[in-house]
């Protein structure tokens, strides 16, 4: 509210200029230049001055409403910040691959949602590209995703390494030869235990098997690239994919092999239907952090997001 509707108020609340004017330790005359103001911008009378006490005059009535509202959403907007600032309120937009969103994001949530109930979630699932470019465009608060190459325009917080692992349908005739290099349960649990990688010779066997690979606008399908130009091979692909998950389903039916990640298996997913191995080529290494645009206003909400992200998987 600003002075000169204080200054109206207070004449309604005293009933008098006088009364106000010592309230607002202000002389009279001040006083009523201020009324006589708000009187001229609004074209008629606030005060019937004919009446002891004052009274007001039916524009004023329709004012000083318009003053009571203006006071009840200023207190309310007052509390809602409160609210926030305290972390009792506040909503996130955060943006991920399904793969993000039905494996990572949820670990997150489980831990933050019942802590701060009133705190709410918004979800947007797309590529890569797709997300970056929702998140310059400030359409997104968060993305949670890979990074190999970090946009100068973008914050990265690091949670975690993930190692891009060869995937084999377990029935194929294959797994014979690399049998002593299938990675154990343990091994996936606990990504600090040593994993050997296949021998040059086999891997390159190994990835001359078809494939389901995602599609070329997927990080998955640039590294999967990598890996293949790496061996000096043409890709067997029997399909292409938009989603991490889907590929590996397709492994699991025995469809074809494909690249997928420790992080899928390192937090309670069990697949008895494949075998898995680790694969000395470039990029089979990456990043995963919460990823915001520079210069972009974090809330307390948002910072928790990270704080707790952080906290769960540098544990």
């Amino acid at each position: 509210m600003d002075k000169q509707m204080s200054y109206v108020k207070m004449v309604y609340d005293q009933r008098s200029f006088t009364k106000a004017a010592e309230k607002l330790y202000i002389s009279q005359p001040s006083l009523s230049a201020m009324i006589k103001k708000a009187e001229t911008e609004l074209g008629t009378a606030i005060f019937d001055r004919s009446c002891t006490p004052l009274e007001l005059t039916e524009a004023g009535r329709a004012y000083m409403e318009y003053i009571d509202a203006t006071v009840r959403n200023e207190t309310l907007l007052s509390e809602k910040l409160w609210d926030i600032q305290n972390l009792n309120k506040g909503h996130i937009y955060i943006g991920g691959s399904n793969y993000i969103l039905s494996n990572i994001l949820p670990l997150i949530l489980q831990r933050m949602i019942p802590r701060y109930p009133d705190i709410t979630f918004e979800t947007a699932e797309a590529n890569s590209f797709v997300l970056r470019q929702m998140l310059l465009s400030g359409a997104l608060d968060f993305v949670i995703d890979s990074s190999s190459e970090e946009e100068p325009s973008l914050i990265y917080h690091d949670l975690f390494e993930e190692h891009i692992l060869l995937a084999i349908p377990a029935a194929d005739p294959v797994n014979q030869a690399l049998m002593e290099y299938q990675i154990t349960a343990a091994q996936l649990l606990d990504p600090a235990q040593k994993r050997r990688c296949l021998p040059y010779d086999l891997a390159r066997s190994a990835l001359e098997s078809p494939f389901i690979l995602l599609k070329s606008e997927n990080d998955m399908y640039q590294r999967a690239d990598a890996v293949f130009r790496h061996y000096k091979l043409q890709p067997k692909a029997l399909i292409q994919l938009d989603q991490l998950n889907t590929s590996l389903q397709y492994t699991m039916y025995g469809l074809g092999c494909s690249f997928v990640t420790d992080t899928l298996f390192r937090y309670g997913r069990n697949c008895p239907d494949i075998c898995l191995y680790a694969i000395d080529a470039p990029l089979c290494r990456r990043r995963l952090c919460i990823v915001h645009k520079k210069g972009r206003y974090i809330s307390k909400a948002g910072r928790l997001l990270i704080q707790i992200a952080q906290e769960i998987f540098f544990s």
